[in-house]
């Protein structure tokens, strides 16, 4: 059976995660058609094809959705990226290898992530929601540092500075080229700014 009057329709029978699912991606359609003030949760769920009440079937309040909208920011997923890292590669290029899986993720898809800013802009503003960025950035350092002690191992070298701290580095610049992307939407410029980026962060390198 199906249900919802709205876009498209869902079925009744999904489980509660894949409306979650289904709920963040209509959230992020209409804060990156609309505006961010327009994810009401009817509008939210007129998007998804689902019944109001499907909202608070998944989500207890607004601020879980938020929560579970920032973390869309974490599944850039890097796995792709590691047959092309090589030992026989200098740092430099390895690294650079993985700068360029975390940005055409980024870059496949800039409303999503001005959503994302402009988003994290709002939570910092209001008192119920602060800690929300907070979270998101602590979760997200977890993953890139994972990211980083993996690129060491493979790549056959070893970090000068403490890997939680680089991996902060990392996740500074991919947030300030996005940024500033975002502005000029100057894909050459962004990419040739994460190649000069390895170029210093091999300075911070030991080969083994």
């Amino acid at each position: 059976m199906e249900e919802g009057t709205g876009a498209k329709t869902v079925r009744r029978n999904i489980s509660a995660a894949d409306r979650r699912k289904l709920l963040v991606a209509a959230a992020l359609r209409v804060m990156r058609r609309d505006g961010i003030a327009a994810a009401t949760t009817r509008a939210i769920c007129a998007e998804a094809g689902m019944p109001h009440g499907a909202f608070h079937y998944c989500f207890h309040t607004k601020k879980d959705l938020y929560a579970a909208v920032l973390a869309s920011d974490r599944e850039i997923d890097l796995d792709d990226a590691w047959p092309d890292i090589r030992p026989e590669a200098t740092p430099e290029e390895n690294i650079a290898t993985m700068l360029t899986a975390y940005w055409t993720q980024i870059e496949s898809d800039p409303g999503a992530q001005q959503v994302l800013f402009e988003l994290g802009n709002v939570a910092l503003r209001d008192p119920e929601l602060q800690d929300l960025p907070q979270a998101e950035h602590r979760e997200s350092l977890e993953k890139a540092t994972g990211y980083i002690t993996r690129l060491a191992k493979e790549a056959g070298f070893t970090y000068l500075r403490d890997e939680a701290v680089l991996a902060d580095l990392v996740l500074a610049t991919l947030n300030g080229v996005a940024w500033s992307w975002l502005s000029h939407r100057d894909d050459a410029r962004a990419r040739a700014g994460l190649d000069q980026f390895a170029a210093i962060f091999a300075n911070l390198v030991r080969t083994t």
